[in-house]
């Protein structure tokens, strides 16, 4: 039975695997949580430090990463580096935002704001347009395809 059931599970993973093979390229020491429950980090990297890592369609019309409301926040903001693989959306669009698939690196201290969506979903906003917000590198090919046919179907 596949350990990743859902698309969530699906995506997820293969943001994990693309973090880590982004780090393993800049050779930098980097160890997968064995738990994929754990409630402090997804990474161990160099110096004991914690990673967490979120793989996402950015809330396009906000130009925003988004964590849930809940224990999310606190492992994000306790994380020693929090990374974002940004997936495309599954339908090409002429807006770039739609179809950009990235690794961004969001710094310490970075600017976060609630959001209640029209079905009242509750959600932490993290705007991509802040200088705590880096992008690190670009993802193309079999990557940003696997990631587009899982993402987002708007």
């Amino acid at each position: 039975m596949d350990r990743y059931v859902t698309r969530e599970e699906r995506m997820g993973n293969r943001g994990e695997e693309i973090i880590e093979s982004y780090f393993n390229e800049l050779k930098i020491p980097i160890t997968r949580s064995s738990n994929k429950y754990d409630s402090i980090k997804d990474f161990i990297l160099f110096e004991n430090k914690t990673g967490e890592g979120k793989t996402q369609v950015p809330f396009v019309t906000k130009t925003c990463f988004t964590i849930k409301d809940n224990h999310q926040l606190q492992k994000c903001v306790n994380a020693d580096y929090l990374i974002f693989v940004q997936a495309p959306t599954f339908y090409k669009n002429k807006n770039p935002l739609f179809n950009e698939c990235a690794i961004y690196q969001i710094d310490k201290d970075f600017d976060w704001y609630r959001y209640t969506t029209k079905k009242k979903v509750k959600m932490i906003l993290i705007s991509m347009d802040q200088p705590k917000v880096r992008k690190l590198k670009e993802i193309n090919g079999e990557d940003k395809e696997y990631l587009r046919k899982l993402g987002t179907k708007f």
